[in-house]
C-alpha cells in the first residue's frame, strides 16, 4: 500500500505498532518515544505518536515518511480494535469486489451531487418538516423529470471531473 499524498511513501500500513509496549516501528526499524493517548476535537479517543526529531533528521528515506525538513514523523492512531477494524478495510478497498461495489455508492453520490449544486437541496424554503418534506419529495420529481428528458434527448451523464492538478499527473 502507498500514500496516496506522496506516491511511493510510508502510509500507517506499514508502521509496526505494540500495544503493550505502547510504541511503534517504522519501516526503517526506528521506534517511537511519545505515546499520547488523547479526545480529538470529534469527541472521539485517539493516540498520537511521535518519532525522535535526531533520528527521523538522520534518516536516508525521510522523503518517503515526512515533507518537513526539520519536524519527525507524527501518527495519529484509534484505540487498538478500531486501528485493527480500519486497517482491514483499507485492505479490502484495493480487491475488484470491492470497486465494483463501490460504484453503486458512485451513482448515488453523483445523484446526491445533482440534487445540491442544481436544486439546492441543503436549503429549505420552508419552515416546518411537512413544508420541507414536501420540498424534498418535489425535488425529487423534478431531478427524475430532468433525468428523463435529458435521457430522451439522448444526453449524456457528465464524466468525473478531473483537477488541472491530476490531469498533469502520469498515467
Amino acid at each position: 500500500m502507498f500514500n496516496p499524498k506522496m506516491p511511493g511513501g510510508y502510509d500507517i500500513s506499514q508502521f509496526t505498532v505494540d500495544w503493550s509496549a505502547k510504541t511503534v516501528t517504522c519501516p526503517q526499524g526506528k521506534q517511537s518515544t511519545t505515546w499520547s493517548p488523547l479526545i480529538d476535537n470529534w469527541g472521539n479517543s485517539a493516540i498520537n505518536v511521535k518519532f525522535p526529531t535526531k533520528t527521523c533528521r538522520a534518516c536516508n528515506f525521510r522523503h518517503l515518511c515526512v515533507k518537513s525538513d526539520s519536524e519527525p514523523r507524527k501518527l495519529k492512531l484509534r484505540p487498538q480494535e478500531e486501528h485493527k477494524i480500519i486497517q482491514t478495510i483499507r485492505k479490502q478497498q484495493n480487491t475488484d469486489e470491492w470497486k465494483e461495489r463501490y460504484q453503486t455508492r458512485a451513482g448515488i453520490e453523483g445523484t446526491l451531487s445533482q440534487a445540491v449544486n442544481a436544486f439546492g437541496l441543503r436549503q429549505a424554503r420552508y419552515q416546518g418538516l411537512p413544508k420541507v418534506r414536501l420540498q424534498h419529495i418535489i425535488t425529487t420529481v423534478a431531478i427524475n423529470v430532468v433525468r428523463v428528458v435529458s435521457w430522451l434527448d439522448g444526453i449524456p451523464h457528465a464524466t468525473t471531473r478531473i483537477s488541472r492538478f491530476a490531469a498533469l499527473a502520469p498515467t
